[in-house]
């Protein structure tokens, strides 16, 4: 199967790495609107067009792999269902538009192709095995889990292409709450099997580094089915890099802390390290299993529909979470996304 990159940034590099470790599955394309991302492209061995029409002349892709900043999400995602290819999109997957989601997902079931988020962090080894152990029978119910992520500040995107875009609002939607935010909400809820009832969220701009207009750390409770209690906590603003998953259960704990693992069960302590690759920007291992999995999706296409729900639970807590910040933290009650998506027609 083949397939087309819209947008060669960092990210994207990581993709076309990962795409070249997976069987089944390559890359031949890509569109760019910047000269010289379109020549690292093609030093790459890949062919860069311009613009997606002008890619779709010359090449016949059976997907595509949408790496653009989110402002331009929906209207890939839209084009590439329009044309009946599979498509792929990095996070925030779904933007909030005037009228809510309503529209995309509706293009979404109509379509005979799989639409399938970017989550890759699911795929690192590290939290792979942190789910082996919460699926242990010995871990009981899942009771409560925090994760943390501290980072030195946002990531700087191409020089080529506004490097900062990340602290844009009329380009990233948000500040760190909607650009690392997804992913702390989308490992909870898969890790954890908890359906979001309601969050609570403080945001502020703490780092004084001139971006304003964005928050650079926010903090979020999350009240889940059977009274499970999840707190994510995400910045820009500290001093050192750390990232920090714990999830607690009736019969055992599990911790990863970088590329450390402390697990308990049985009333067995156990200890190991493994290499976590959390400061890897481009996260190229991740990627070949994600891509592997996208794969199997597409021969399986049932396996769409729970993905489609984590990608939209995903960002209706991202919203929500917004809306409590505006309101001093206040608690905004959620719709599952599955009685949401039930009214979608297919």
């Amino acid at each position: 199967m083949n397939g087309a990159i819209i947008g060669y940034g960092t990210i994207a590099t990581g993709h076309a790495i990962g795409y070249r470790q997976t069987d089944g599955i390559n890359v031949t394309a890509v569109v760019d609107p910047t000269p010289a991302r379109a020549e690292a492209a093609r030093s790459a061995g890949l062919r860069a067009y311009a613009t997606y029409a002008e890619m779709t002349a010359h090449e016949n892709p059976d997907f595509i792999d949408i790496c653009t900043p989110p402002d331009s999400h929906a209207g890939y995602i839209e084009l590439g269902l329009r044309d009946g290819l599979h498509v792929l999109c990095e996070k925030p997957v779904l933007m909030p538009h005037e009228g809510g989601y309503d529209r995309l997902l509706g293009q979404i079931a109509a379509a005979d192709t799989v639409f399938y988020p970017s989550h890759n962090y699911k795929f690192a080894p590290i939290l792979t095995t942190m789910q082996q152990v919460v699926r242990d029978p010995g871990f009981g119910d899942v009771l409560s889990a925090r994760f943390r992520t501290l980072r030195q500040g946002h990531a700087v995107g191409v020089p080529e292409w506004n490097p900062h875009w990340r602290r844009d609002p009329l380009i990233a939607g948000g500040g760190i709450l909607r650009d690392h935010g997804p992913h702390s909400v989308y490992l909870a809820t898969h890790l954890t099997g908890r359906t979001p009832l309601a969050v609570s969220c403080l945001t502020g701009a703490l780092r004084h580094d001139g971006y304003s207009g964005t928050e650079d750390t926010a903090m979020l409770m999350i009240r889940c089915d059977d009274d499970v209690q999840i707190e994510l906590d995400v910045t820009w603003s500290a001093g050192y890099r750390n990232s920090y998953y714990s999830i607690t259960g009736s019969g055992g704990s599990v911790t990863v802390e970088n590329d450390d693992v402390q697990y308990s069960l049985a009333g067995r302590l156990h200890r190991t390290t493994l290499p976590s690759n959390f400061d890897a920007p481009r996260h190229s291992d991740w990627f070949a299993a994600m891509f592997a999995d996208f794969l199997t999706t597409t021969q399986h296409p049932e396996r769409a529909a729970p993905l489609l729900a984590e990608t939209l639970t995903t960002s209706l807590v991202i919203d929500g979470a917004y809306a409590s910040a505006a309101d001093d933290g206040r608690w905004v009650e959620l719709t599952p996304a599955e009685e949401l998506l039930t009214g979608v027609a297919r």
